[in-house]
């Protein structure tokens, strides 16, 4: 009896991890939006600064490293060419909030000295604006506890960037007035972002020397723990390219998602 309890026990909590530990289809264009809205308010304003789409390949991945539940980063970002950044807390998932506290770090960011103080971390937010690196795929992981953080029960939040970021010597995006870089193939300002002149056309990434970075698996992450009641999501605008990446994402999303919580629900109901 007490065998067959804790093994229940322990289906409930895979079906419940991904049932709740799972993006909604809301919180990924919020994720995106957030993106495109924070990276055109950066001072000082960036001559070039393009914007981000989602990207499946780099969700699967950020996706397959949550599961994990470890706090550093993902030892595959050199071999991906990718950059990421990592959230957790205690209280229920708020992509809003999530989104703020890195944007947040902008605060002890010298752009001039492309420098953070010693005991600070800008290296999310740094990230979050690089000019270059126009695709993003997120993922988040309900984890029993997380390998690096002492408290039980968190959600990870894994965010990929391609081409990855926070590159040495360099800065995330070159000032001056928006979007008085664009280049030929972003031709068209919109708020402050660059964009095709055809949204519906296919952009290409953007080429990156990417030889050094200081994102690196030896990097430690400065832990924020974050207990406190989660921010109200605050109004994104929404952007003309919103339902497209909705239609792009609800049906094959929902199959996929779908495929685990069957198998945990299959898996529970053999061991009762």
């Amino acid at each position: 009896m007490h065998w067959n309890a804790a093994l229940q026990c322990a289906g409930l909590w895979v079906i419940f991890s991904l049932v709740a530990g799972r993006l909604t289809e809301e919180q990924k264009l919020t994720i995106m939006n957030m993106h495109n809205e924070l990276r055109s308010q950066v001072h000082p304003s960036a001559a070039f600064m393009q914007r981000v789409v989602w990207d499946e390949k780099l969700r699967l991945e950020a996706e397959a490293y949550a599961s994990k539940c470890i706090w550093n980063h993902n030892p595959r970002l050199k071999q991906l060419s990718m950059g990421d950044n990592l959230f957790s807390s205690t209280e229920p998932f708020n992509a809003t909030k999530a989104m703020l506290d890195w944007f947040g770090e902008h605060v002890d960011y010298n752009y001039e000295n492309n420098a953070c103080p010693e005991e600070m971390t800008c290296r999310h937010y740094t990230q979050m604006v690089w000019a270059k690196s126009n695709k993003l795929g997120c993922a988040t992981y309900l984890c029993n506890t997380i390998t690096g953080l002492s408290s039980e029960n968190r959600t990870l939040l894994v965010c990929n960037y391609f081409p990855r970021g926070n590159v040495v010597g360099q800065r995330p995006y070159e000032s001056g007035e928006a979007c008085s870089k664009c280049p030929d193939n972003l031709p068209v300002c919109e708020e402050k972002i660059c964009v095709a002149e055809n949204l519906f056309s296919s952009e290409e990434p953007v080429s990156e020397d990417t030889e050094h970075s200081t994102v690196s698996p030896e990097d430690p992450l400065t832990i924020k723990e974050h207990t406190t009641a989660p921010v109200e999501p605050t109004k994104v605008r929404k952007r003309m390219d919103e339902s497209s990446v909705e239609r792009e994402m609800s049906g094959s999303e929902i199959q996929k998602a779908s495929a685990p919580l069957l198998l945990a629900v299959w898996l529970l109901a053999a061991l009762i």
